[in-house]
């Protein structure tokens, strides 16, 4: 996957895009109170749990869940969830870590979530189903497996050319997962753990998938792409107060 700048993200310009989506967006706060009440495990199997991912997929902009149809979005979420929670990855699992049958099968669980009602909508006479959607079924994995699986909108997908097709969610899988194995090595080289990266650029509470989708966001989604590696440098002098030659 090429990024917004037509290559793989540079540790200097994730740092750059996340602290921009810090301070362009609440999604912080939505998703705090999200885990506050869920705690350290999802579990899909208790109401509670189901109703509070429903209001976090509403905060962060999925207006297919009406709060009106809420119970049926959580009836669908159980049922879901009683056949494909178990063939996620398990909970710690990194998605550089994933295998390829891992990543299939997170697809499948994806392909079968897209699908699923979020509500009712009516249209004349008529009560028409509205789905999760592309959009919907890959927040909430993010939500269930936020180490493993990150999300996407509409601005990505397109910037992308994917179609929101199960297909084109493995694909994208696979693009993520590259762009985290190339930020880990890159970390590597300046003796950086994985696990500190997060820390390193701002973002202590989100996974590596998850600061790439802040980068996508940031630069797609927001259109604000990083500068060039000559203004990174030239900012670097004025910061060391020496003058350009």
């Amino acid at each position: 996957m090429r990024t917004a700048t037509g290559k793989s993200v540079r540790l200097h310009e994730l740092a750059y895009a996340c602290r921009l989506y810090a301070a362009f967006t609440d999604f912080d706060r939505s998703i705090t109170e999200f885990r506050n009440v869920v705690g350290p495990a999802l579990d899909l199997g208790t109401e509670i749990h189901r109703h509070a991912l429903l209001r976090w997929l509403n905060s962060w902009g999925c207006r297919q869940f009406e709060k009106k149809d809420h119970p049926l979005a959580s009836d669908e979420l159980k049922e879901w969830a009683g056949r494909y929670m178990v063939r996620l990855p398990p909970p710690h699992q990194g998605l550089a870590e994933l295998s390829e049958d891992a990543l299939d099968e997170a697809a499948e669980a994806y392909g079968d979530l897209k699908g699923r009602r979020a509500s009712a909508r009516d249209r004349g006479s008529r009560s028409h189903p509205v789905t999760f959607g592309a959009t919907g079924a890959a927040k909430g994995l993010y939500a269930f497996r936020p180490e493993a699986l990150p999300p996407w909108d509409d601005p990505i997908r397109r910037h992308f050319c994917y179609d929101g097709s199960l297909g084109s969610y493995r694909q994208f899988l696979s693009s993520v997962q590259d762009q985290v194995r190339v930020l880990v090595q890159e970390a590597d080289q300046f003796g950086i753990p994985a696990s500190e990266i997060p820390k390193i650029v701002g973002r202590g509470d989100s996974s590596l998938p998850k600061l790439v989708d802040e980068y996508f966001w940031v630069t797609i989604t927001k259109n604000c792409a990083p500068p060039s590696k000559e203004e990174f440098e030239c900012w670097l002098r004025w910061a060391r107060g020496h003058a350009a030659h």
